[in-house]
Parts: structure tokens; sequence; C-alpha cells
């Protein structure tokens, strides 16, 4: 009796092996909180900040090689590619360091860069990979979910810790802190990871991987969407509305978004498997973040004392949503290409947090925070469209043998 009554973080903890796959996946989030802010005073130390901010941007640019990463972990085994990518990432962050050392051209210390984030140990697709082959179906919903707090975890601790080696330490001390932790993460990841996952023979293979699946493609622009919402609330919430806004309600504000997050990601977690099946739909999680981010755009002119309930609210979406986009995009994997499929919601995500910076710094410019809030729930509503289309959207059933075409024509 009390085995069925068994979920949540109680059933996820008591699997063999999880503490230390939840210790990889906490080293692991660390990596994309930290790079930057090492690079930026690395940087910054020999140069200038805005130097360093240049470098920061062009090395970002990297992100997107992550689905080819992800292709090559499907294709290849998880080992040999993660420290094969790992050897070249340390070598080019150390040439980098090295560089800015000898204070040699500043167009070295950019391309090592960019091409160490180009070869950046995917270890956020690799986690979410492994939560998959080492979790039951009752214990899925709560690893995902924690993952998910994880994640907001480590972009808050992320900069945090790496701002605290690089003032007691050493400038360069953030960045030999990546590698360290990175390093960390993969030692304690299953060996067998990827071992079982089914493989798609090559000449079965589409050249478009997963977007060859039009269910993909519409959970992606929905993830796209959301995180695009998302970058446009924290942009127009972190900037004061006139002279008499406070920075400090301000950055309390963005800060109650984060919190709202990490609550909902745990409160999934706690949830039976039926109940947080029902609790992540996303077009749901996407009309309520529509529904919250409009009362904000509204309220946020009340004082804190709206504005505040109003953030905690909105933030309570963001957790449950990142559990809907990489549950769903795990769900729709074809064989062999779970790497590459959980790449492409990533990047997704980041595509859709740059267009919000930069649709929200355009927006903030020309009507102020109130015309950039007002992006939020827009993005919201398309984002539900999209994700119910794709929910609507059935896969063809094969036609019988005698009528089929083959593939090749």
């Amino acid at each position: 009796m009390s085995g069925e009554r068994s979920y949540g973080y109680r059933a996820l903890f008591s699997e063999p092996g999880i503490l230390v796959y939840a210790l990889a996946a906490a080293f692991g989030k660390l990596q994309a909180g930290m790079f930057a802010l090492g690079t930026l005073y690395a940087v910054a130390d020999q140069r200038s900040y805005s130097a360093g901010a240049f470098v920061v941007a062009v090395s970002a640019l990297g992100g997107l090689s992550t689905p080819l990463r992800g292709r090559l972990l499907d294709r290849y085994s998880y080992g040999p590619v993660l420290w094969t990518i790992m050897a070249l990432h340390t070598v080019l962050v150390g040439g980098l360091l090295l560089n800015e050392h000898m204070r040699g051209p500043f167009w070295v210390t950019v391309a090592s860069g960019l091409l160490g984030n180009l070869v950046a140990p995917p270890i956020g697709v690799v986690t979410r990979v492994m939560w998959r082959s080492v979790t039951t179906e009752k214990s899925r919903p709560t690893a995902l979910a924690f993952d998910s707090v994880l994640a907001d975890a480590g972009f808050i601790l992320g900069p945090a810790l790496a701002a605290l080696v690089c003032a007691t330490l050493a400038p360069w001390a953030g960045l030999a802190a990546v590698l360290f932790f990175t390093a960390v993460a993969m030692l304690l990841l299953p060996k067998n990871i990827g071992d079982d996952k089914a493989s798609a023979r090559q000449g079965d293979r589409h050249w478009a991987g997963p977007l060859a699946s039009p269910r993909l493609i519409l959970l992606l622009g929905a993830a796209l969407c959301f995180a695009t919402s998302v970058s446009v609330l924290e942009i127009a919430l972190a900037t004061p509305h006139g002279a008499d806004d406070s920075k400090v309600l301000s950055g309390l504000l963005v800060s109650v978004l984060a919190a709202g997050s990490i609550v909902g990601g745990l409160l999934i977690g706690a949830m039976t498997p039926a109940l947080a099946k029902r609790a992540t739909r996303l077009p749901v999680l996407l009309m309520a973040l529509a529904v919250f981010s409009t009362a904000l755009a509204f309220g946020n002119e009340a004082g804190w004392l709206v504005a505040v309930p109003l953030c905690l609210l909105t933030g309570l979406s963001f957790g449950p949503s990142f559990v809907a986009v990489y549950g769903r995009s795990g769900d729709l994997a074809p064989a062999g290409m779970a790497a590459e499929t959980q790449a492409w919601a990533g990047t997704a995500l980041q595509l859709g947090s740059a267009a919000g910076a930069g649709a929200g710094g355009v927006l903030l410019d020309v009507w102020g925070p109130p015309g950039a809030l007002a992006l939020a729930p827009m993005a919201a509503v398309i984002g539900a469209a999209s994700a119910f289309a794709g929910d609507r959207l059935r896969t063809p059933v094969a036609k019988p043998l005698e009528d089929a075409v083959p593939e090749s024509l």
C-alpha cells in the first residue's frame, strides 16, 4: 500500500544512485550561470568591462551549436564525445586566460571565447536525457521538475559564485571554477547513459533530425514565445519607471519572479504523476502566464503591495512551463535523437530570451516599461496557440503495405 502511495521526492530519491545523479545535475547547472561572468571578469582585468562584455556577447553565439553537439551524442557513445569536447573546451578557455595574462591580441581572446563556447560540454542536455533513463514513470515528473529547480538555482547561484571566487582568488578563477564544476558533473554522470536508447539507422534518419516532426516544431515555437515573454518581463520589471522609483524595488520584483519559478517547479515535483501531468499542460500554463502578465502590466504602477504578489503569481507559471517544454520534447523525440531534441528545446528557449531582450529594449526606449510589459502576454498567447496546435496535431497513421509509397520517392 505504501508503495502505491509513494510519489514525488520520496519516490525519486528512493531510487538507487539518484543522489549522485542529482549532484551531477547540480554541478552542471552552475556552468551556464558562471561562464559569462567568469569571462567578463577575466577580460576586464586586463582590458575593460566593455571589452569583456563584447567577448561575452560573441561567445554566447556558441550556444547555437548545441544541437550539433546533441547529434554527436546521439550518434556516438556519450562518454567519448563528452570528454573529447571537454578537452577542446579546456584548451580554448586556457588559451583565452593565457592570452589575457600575456596581454595578447584582442581577437585571440574573442576567438577563444567563441570557440570555447562552441565546444562546451552540453551538460544540461545530458542530464535531461539522463533523468528519462534512470527514473521510472512514477518518479520521472519529479525528476524533470527537480531539474528545472536546479536550473533556476544555478542561474542565481552561478553568477554569485563566479563573482565570489574572482574577488577572493583571482580574475581567472571564475573560468577555472567552470572547468572544475563541469568535470565533476561529468564524472558523476552514469556511465551507461544513452546505452539503452533505440538507435535509428542512418539511412532512416532525416537530414533535419527531430525538426522533421511538425509537432516538435510547434512545441519549439511555443518554447520560443514562452522565453520571449519571460525575458521581456525581467527587463521591464528591472527598469525603474521614473526618478522616484527605486532600483532596489525593481531588483526585488525580478527576484520574486525567480522565487516564484522555483516554488512552481517544487510544487510540480511534489505532485502525483497524474496531477503533475495535468498541471504541466503547456497551453494552459502559457494562458495563465498571459493573464498574470497582463495583470502585472496594469498593476505594476499601483506600488509594491500589488506588484510583488502579481510577480509571485506570474513566476509560479515559469517552473512548470520549463518542465512542460523539456518533458514534452522528450516525449516527442524520435528514436535515437533524444539528445538533439533536448538541445533544440534549449536553443529555442535561448533564442526566445534573446528576442525578448532585444524587443523589450526597443519597447522600453519607445513606450517605457508599461509598453514593454504589454509584449509579454502577447508572446504568451501566441505560444499557447502554438502549443495547442501541436497537441491537437496527430501523427499520420501508416498506410497498409499494399498502398504504401516507398519513402525514397
